[in-house]
């Protein structure tokens, strides 16, 4: 049986379950959270980042640079973690903040030239931990998956609640 077929067949028994807690919508993006997480965990213990530091990381590549409100929504952590995250990141030189040009009390965010280096040093071994993740359920499916989660994060904006 292929890991795809095993993984189905896990999912389906998964379901067949009785436990109606454990089968609870946010139940069940916790579990799959976690178990996601897991493969990524020794990753970042290697690098001694936390995996809201690699967010927050991730974010800043992705972006450029981020005001502390536009980061903190990026990476879905609440601002006063944010603060005593970024706070580290800098004191580690691995992000730089400053002060917005047209607001002083803005706050910008930005790899440091030591981010930049260790970001760069862990995205191929987090994209190879992609791959096998793909690998294993089926590059539909986690396509899918994600699809499927980026409509459940566009109802709760619709809704205002996110």
């Amino acid at each position: 049986m292929s890991e795809a077929a095993a993984a189905h067949a896990r999912a389906h028994e998964a379901d067949n379950a009785d436990d109606a807690i454990g089968s609870a919508l946010p139940m069940l993006l916790l579990h799959a959270r976690e178990t996601v997480m897991q493969r990524f965990r020794p990753h970042l213990r290697r690098h001694a980042i936390t995996e809201q530091q690699w967010r927050i990381l991730r974010a800043l590549a992705e972006h450029g640079e981020a005001d502390m409100r536009d980061l903190a929504e990026h990476c879905r952590i609440l601002p006063a973690s944010l603060s005593r995250t970024v706070a580290l990141l800098v004191r580690r030189a691995l992000v730089a903040r400053r002060h917005g040009d047209d607001d002083q009390r803005r706050v910008i965010v930005s790899l440091a030239g030591e981010g930049r280096a260790l970001f760069a040093a862990m995205i191929g071994e987090t994209s190879a931990i992609h791959r096998q993740l793909e690998a294993q359920i089926g590059a539909q499916r986690l396509a899918d998956a994600h699809r499927v989660l980026r409509e459940l994060i566009a109802l709760g904006r619709e809704a205002g609640r996110d």
